[in-house]
């Protein structure tokens, strides 16, 4: 008996070990497919992701030149299909495989929605990596999780993150960065072109680019630094480089966020966000406030900001974006340092306690995309702000303290918050443009190409004035200078990358032609 047992064991494990590669066999899939456009032409270079229903497992590859997948021993029947291509809506689909005969799958991939991609409204890099690729010249990112997990408070922070980029701050909040790349003199970023998506930042960039002005880094998702021959695309101030600050896309259903932060010496920064979708038309509002006391005496800074955007997608082919910001700020800060004999005597001093700075900035844009095919995009963008700031001080960058010691009434620093007067420096900056932007992918030659082409028209109008007051917190005064300087700018450039197999070539020509005039 006991040796008909062991025979009846050998026999069942016998059959298990035929049986398994079977089951193996039978159990594993496959699938081949194919991706097109909407015109029926093959999408070579689409990603294509097989996720495992109910298993953490999943296989990728791309499609040929033919447009073409293939995926094999896939264990199970339960699949997600998802393909991505650049320029087109993502596809997503629940497909079962087949275990009789590889299983075949044709997509039709369709134009994708602005509202999906801001690429084509603010030259948002990071939303297509293929455009990093056509970028020439040195890019950086700093994108929304190295944000969040660096936990930076002021734009300072972020940019000293990106090799080649020296900034120097002056009050501790980040409010008036000097920002210098490749080794260029950092002073009020004047060798910088700042743009908040793709759209001109500073207050005048052309006749003035001294930034006095610089928004909190709360309300961005994503840095992009660009470095090198790429800045045909962009103008005026490029000779060091490009820094483009994005902001966040609305979300497709209602969130919302407050973030509070606080600390000595009066530190407070707190965030309040909130955004929906509703029909084609999505928004968001933002609001921070920021102030503190800074590392010396006598030194405060606060700000409101407030920021709208709102995006309306038309249909699959056309969107307008519309934005409007608010910036205040009200500063006690003053514009010297110390001395050496000051600063050996209380390196956390201000003797000039009556420096205050005011500023108001109101920015508004609308961009309007249409992508006629996806080969050819068409972005247009229509910008405007206005800036007033007032900075009345006592203080003085020369030697001789105070600068008004040739008043009888002031004859030093004794008398300096008592009876010294101050200047006030009054200013008023507008300006204005449209700027047209075209990409277009074709086969000139039979060479494969990627043109950029475009350009701007713009204008600026900045009034200025002097006024010395008679006492340490006078708001009006002595009329000793006043000057209108207005200018107009006519900007157009063009790029196209030829690309041979893993070889581009990109030349690009870019013309500013910009008339100046000052009235005095």
């Amino acid at each position: 008996m006991r040796r008909g047992f062991y025979k009846q064991i050998f026999q069942l494990l016998l059959f298990i070990s035929c049986a398994i590669p079977a089951v193996a066999q039978s159990n594993e899939f496959s699938v081949v497919g194919r991706v097109l456009d909407s015109k029926s032409a093959t999408i070579s270079g689409a990603s294509v992701v097989l996720r495992q229903q109910g298993l953490n497992y999943e296989l990728e590859t791309a499609t040929d030149e033919h447009g073409q997948f293939r995926f094999e021993r896939v264990p199970s029947s339960d699949c997600i299909l998802t393909i991505k291509q650049p320029g087109f809506s993502p596809f997503t689909e629940v497909i079962k495989l087949s275990n009789t005969k590889p299983t075949e799958v044709t997509v039709v991939l369709q134009p994708g929605a602005i509202a999906e991609s801001v690429v084509v409204t603010s030259s948002h890099l990071t939303a297509d990596p293929e455009n990093i690729a056509r970028i020439p010249g040195s890019i950086e990112i700093i994108d929304e999780q190295t944000l969040e997990n660096g936990r930076a408070q002021t734009s300072t922070e972020v940019l000293r993150k990106v090799s080649g980029v020296n900034v120097r701050d002056e009050e501790g909040l980040g409010l008036r960065p000097n920002i210098g790349i490749r080794g260029l003199n950092p002073t009020r970023s004047t060798k910088v072109l700042m743009l908040e998506d793709g759209i001109p930042l500073t207050y005048a960039p052309y006749g003035d680019n001294a930034s006095y002005y610089h928004p909190p880094i709360d309300r961005f998702e994503t840095v992009e630094v660009l470095k090198g021959s790429g800045q045909i695309l962009y103008g005026p101030q490029t000779i060091g480089g490009v820094i483009n600050y994005i902001t966040r896309i609305p979300p497709t259903q209602r969130a919302g966020s407050i973030t509070v932060l606080g600390g000595n010496r009066s530190y407070f920064n707190g965030h309040l966000n909130y955004g929906d979708t509703l029909g084609k038309t999505g928004f968001l509002f933002q609001f921070t406030r920021k102030q503190g006391q800074g590392a010396r005496d006598n030194i405060r800074s606060g700000l409101n900001d407030f920021n709208f955007k709102a995006i309306t997608t038309f249909s699959t082919r056309q969107a307008v974006t519309l934005k409007f910001n608010y910036y205040g700020e009200d500063s006690n800060v003053t514009y010297s340092g110390l001395r050496e004999d000051e600063f050996r005597a209380n390196p956390h001093q201000n003797p000039f306690r009556n420096d205050f700075f005011y500023g108001d900035r109101f920015g508004g844009s609308l961009t309007h995309a249409y992508v006629f095919n996806p080969d050819v995009v068409l972005t247009t963008n229509v910008y405007g702000s206005y800036f007033r700031r007032h900075w009345w001080r006592q203080s003085s960058n020369s030697n001789e303290r105070p600068n008004d010691s040739s008043d009888s009434q002031c004859g030093g620093m004794a008398n300096l918050n008592t009876s010294c007067g101050n200047q006030g420096r009054l200013r008023r900056y507008m300006l204005a443009g449209i700027e047209p932007k075209l990409r277009v992918n074709h086969r000139l030659f039979g060479i494969r190409n990627e043109t950029d082409l475009g350009f701007r028209v713009h204008v600026e109008d900045q009034n200025r004035r002097q006024e010395n007051g008679e006492r340490p917190l006078s708001r009006s005064g002595l009329l000793v200078e006043h000057n209108e300087r207005q200018n107009q700018a006519y900007s157009g450039f063009i790029q196209n990358r030829f690309i041979f197999g893993s070889l581009t070539i990109t030349p690009g020509v870019r013309i500013e032609n910009v008339r100046y005039q000052r009235t005095n």
